[in-house]
């Protein structure tokens, strides 16, 4: 059966804006994060979609774990910008459903392909998983967060928490891993018989281990690798800081 044809008002008026809260993070929709900016905000380079009120944006220059800054390349890679000023901002991802959560003095690492925004008021810390192998196979940036205040992510499907404890290891896809426990250190390990059961055997070679007690969080759906793609600025840092890394 075909969806009935709405009016042009009663189309404007069923997508029209909600009002404001008293949140700084909301929901606009299950898939729009509303977030009303007065000073600054963190958010994921090209997740805002619109705006209104006097905001700029800026990205981060600098990497933490042991990767040279100040290159364009690796500015291009960062996966942090900031929204600065007063203001109302929309940001989404690929049209994935949205999830607020508020720390209240906990540690959790993301994945920062999903983080979608956090306050200023959270700490954060931005590695990139066992550097040298993440490089090659397509650079697994993580985000530490600890402290108090918001935080928003994108979720394709439902996610799904795994325990993990020191007579349980556990193993996943990095590309469909959403977070990590504070307990947690994840390594990065090569796989043939994994990489077999994908892409006729030119998928991901890499699996993530976690030792140790703790949570990760897995979505049914994952990422596109950053490797793919002919001309993925990834390539190029590959090839400018080759020498740096000993690579």
């Amino acid at each position: 059966m075909s969806e009935s044809a709405y009016s042009l008002a009663a189309y404007l008026e069923g997508n029209s804006e909600k009002g404001t809260t008293d949140e700084v993070f909301e929901k606009e929709s299950e898939r729009v994060l509303r977030i009303e900016v007065d000073g600054g905000v963190w958010i994921k380079p090209g997740a805002a979609i619109a705006y209104r009120g006097d905001l700029r944006f800026e990205r981060l220059a600098t990497l933490q774990g042991g990767i040279p800054p100040g290159r364009m390349a690796t500015r291009e890679l960062v996966p942090l910008a900031r929204a600065v000023g007063k203001g109302r901002l929309y940001c989404a991802h690929r049209g994935y459903h949205l999830r607020i959560l508020r720390l209240a003095g906990e540690t959790v690492h993301f994945a920062a392909n999903e983080l979608l925004a956090f306050e200023e008021s959270l700490d954060y810390s931005i590695y990139l998983v066992e550097h040298k192998v993440g490089l090659v196979s397509g650079g697994l940036f993580a985000v530490r967060l600890s402290g108090s205040g918001m935080l928003a992510f994108a979720v394709h499907g439902d996610p799904l928490t795994l325990r993990v404890s020191a007579q349980e290891p556990l193993l996943s896809d990095p590309h469909a891993t959403l977070a990590w426990s504070a307990g947690l250190s994840p390594n990065l390990q090569s796989d043939l018989s994994w990489r077999s059961l994908f892409k006729h055997g030119g998928g991901e070679p890499f699996q993530m281990r976690f030792e140790g007690e703790g949570y990760v969080v897995v979505q049914p759906s994952e990422e596109p690798g950053l490797w793919e793609g002919r001309f993925h600025p990834i390539k190029k840092l590959v090839s400018t800081l080759g020498g740096a890394l000993g690579l």
